[in-house]
């Protein structure tokens, strides 16, 4: 099947629909239907075929459109009302309106399918926008619509919404290009349950291979079982603690004796804070994963010591298999289904099934998730605050026997500990970790480091025996699709010190990549964004990329509501807008400040490694 990635635009007297073979970028398709063209009978003809369709938000929006256009059964005003359509199709007000719903969820045939880019990733939750994402994907040209979506459009305008709509399809290629893995292991997956999961995120991955289990292995009715939830007006954390939870020291007695006679309740969502310093650190505990409050710092193994990871195995679902925690409304099948995934994600990883032990892992992953989650059937707040509480007493309960021989506990977060492990106590530790595995029905896997450099709990670097990094936080030098695009050069700076031990200057400095060095900025429709140079004020588009320069302009956002209030961003500096990209201007010409971007890099290495004052006069 051919496939095509496809994105339309609709203004009141003009529409256009572009697609582009996915394989082969030269064969595109332009139908318009407006000022002296109309195309209509050439796309329906188009569309007459079996083939695949690929959009962004496309499930909300561009094949509603289509569906529309396509089965118009009048003669007059194509437009005026494709229009008025496309303003309902983006505007939540007009979610629940039944002509919408019929247009969204067709139960009309066609012969083409289409896959959403958006839903894939999970932004459609999100709101996570195209041009977000084009700057995450470093695309040459981010651009806005380039007329407001009322415009009565002009014949001589009607190539520059060609342009935007062609540029627009384009980005997302480019982004079914990068996300392969995630479209084959869905393709892979809907063969194997038998169900469309092309478009699914991980958490609908999830709902449908749980309902699956349920109704081919345990041969239940699911529509019914959707119906189910147990709700809660309070709760006694008493009640959710396993017997498994056993401390000797009275601080940690205390602790649990604490918690246990507190009622959590519905309307705060089931919330309640504790803390705890002991064996050298301060623990939060919560309704999420148990921290440690982390101080910057750097940590080496060496002759003396052993630098080490203790991660806890699969360990809220294990947690919840081992104590029976499932849901009331479900009864004792639920733990007879995630042994069953789990045993299943087992084999499947022996014989080398990769797409089904990925997709059970998903699954597996995500049930704890759910359980907190009142709109899925898997509802329980009880067995949900069961899972955690008990994954964070029973982190302590590791943490009491680490103390107890003098092995340092040096960060401890959800699922795992860091220590540092005398050589001399190698032995202990072991003992330790094997009986905690052994009393838990838990098991631990260990990683030692060579290196671990952390800003926070959640921000660091470590580096492996073998020279495998892994970086989190501020330190992560991948781009995140789903985040706004921050100057990636700093990550890389800091990772090149503390990895490489390359001068933070030097790494700028060899950087000839302009994109490393941008900023993305998005404002709502209450800001006008301007650039402030010396020949004036030049109006800006809502999503802009800009980096800092020794000689731009300075760069504002205006308050509409208010136009004497002005915003600034990065005020200290000049910037330059960079939504067009040209790879053969030479990166001297655009004179980056690096100085900027030491300090900034300098401002998280400095909480590490503190400078030295000087007191000489």
């Amino acid at each position: 099947m051919a496939i095509y990635i496809y994105d339309i635009e609709s203004f009141p007297n003009f529409f256009s629909a572009i697609f582009v073979r996915a394989n082969d970028e030269k064969e595109v398709y332009k139908f318009c239907i407006g000022p002296e063209r109309n195309d209509l009978e050439k796309l329906k003809k188009f569309l007459n075929q079996k083939i695949g369709l690929v959009g962004y938000n496309n499930h909300s929006y561009d094949d509603a459109m289509l569906r529309y256009v396509i089965d118009y059964q009048y003669k007059t005003n194509l437009l005026k009302n494709s229009h008025k359509i496309s303003d309902m199709l983006v505007n939540n007000d007009y979610i629940s309106d039944n002509k919408i719903k019929k247009l969204r969820y067709s139960k009309n045939t066609y012969l083409w399918k289409t896959i959403d880019l958006m839903r894939i990733l999970g932004f459609n939750k999100l709101g996570v926008s195209l041009k977000q994402t084009a700057i995450n994907l470093k695309w040459h040209k981010i651009q806005d619509l380039p007329f407001p979506p009322d415009k009565i459009i002009k014949k001589c305008e009607i190539d520059t919404i060609l342009k935007y709509n062609l540029n627009d399809v384009l980005i997302t290629k480019k982004l079914y290009e990068e996300i392969k893995p995630l479209r084959v292991l869905r393709n892979e997956l809907s063969k194997i349950y038998s169900v469309d999961l092309t478009s699914a995120s991980n958490s609908k991955i999830a709902n449908i291979i749980l309902e699956n289990v349920y109704a081919s292995k345990l041969k239940r009715d699911i529509s019914e079982i959707k119906k189910k939830r147990t709700y809660r007006q309070k709760i006694l954390l008493g009640d959710c603690i396993s017997p498994m939870i056993e401390f000797g020291n009275s601080q940690l007695k205390e602790l649990k004796k604490r918690i246990s006679s507190k009622y959590v309740y519905v309307e705060q969502k089931y919330k309640y804070k504790d803390e705890i310093y002991f064996a050298g650190c301060k623990f939060m505990l919560g309704i999420g994963g148990l921290h440690s409050k982390d101080a910057p710092g750097k940590f080496f193994t060496t002759e003396g010591a052993i630098i080490q990871d203790a991660d806890v195995s699969s360990y809220y679902p294990n947690i919840i298999i081992n104590n029976n925690f499932y849901p009331e409304h479900l009864g004792k099948d639920f733990i007879d289904v995630l042994k069953m995934l789990t045993k299943e994600r087992i084999k499947a990883k022996k014989s080398g099934n990769k797409i089904k032990a990925d997709g059970l892992k998903i699954t597996i992953n995500s049930i704890f998730g759910k359980m907190g989650y009142e709109f899925f059937w898997l509802y329980d707040p009880k067995q949900f605050i069961s899972t955690t509480i008990n994954g964070q007493l029973g982190l302590l309960m590791l943490i009491e026997g680490f103390q107890k021989v003098g092995i340092k506990v040096i960060s401890a977060n959800t699922d795992g500990v860091i220590c540092e492990i005398p050589r001399e106590l190698e032995d202990k530790y072991y003992d330790i970790c094997n009986r905690w595995q052994n009393h838990t029905g838990l098991m631990l896997e260990y990683t030692p480091y060579k290196k671990y450099i952390r800003r926070d709990v959640n921000s660091y670097i470590t580096e492996k025996m073998d020279n495998e990094t892994k970086e989190k936080g501020v330190f992560v030098k991948e781009i995140n699709l789903m985040k706004s695009y921050r100057m990636p050069i700093v990550p890389e700076a800091i990772y090149a010190y503390f990895i490489k031990d390359i001068p933070v200057r030097k790494t700028l400095e060899n950087s000839k990549d302009i994109m490393q060095f941008c900023i993305s900025q998005k404002v709502g429709n209450k800001f006008q964004v301007e650039l402030h140079t010396n020949s004036g004020i030049e109006l800006q588009q809502k999503t802009n990329r800009f980096y800092i320069t020794t000689d731009g302009g300075k760069l504002y956002k205006r308050d509409k509501t208010d136009p004497n209030r002005l915003l600034g961003l990065y005020i200290d500096y000049t910037v330059k807008i960079l939504n067009d990209y040209d790879k053969k201007v030479p990166f001297e010409n655009y004179n980056v400040n690096l100085s900027f971007y030491e300090q900034e890099t300098m401002k998280i290495i400095d909480e590490i490694e503190p400078p030295q004052m000087n007191f000489d006069f």
